[in-house]
């Protein structure tokens, strides 16, 4: 069975943007990262069913 534990592809990052990692249907972690800015979409994957993972959030502006 695929693990759906992770962010789907063009879901929006809100305030938690930062570094994503992609992870295959079975649950296993590829060599493709992706790094978004706050509020915006995460890239389409490589293949279908595959998702995101958060491997780095940037941290918010004093802004």
């Amino acid at each position: 069975m695929a693990k759906s534990n992770g962010i789907k592809p063009g879901t929006n990052t809100g305030n938690s943007g930062g570094i994503f990692q992609e992870i295959g249907p079975k649950g296993g972690a590829r060599p493709n990262y992706a790094t978004v800015a706050d509020n915006k979409p995460l890239p389409p994957t490589t293949s279908p069913g595959s998702t995101w993972k958060p491997v780095h959030t940037t941290p918010n502006s004093k802004r």
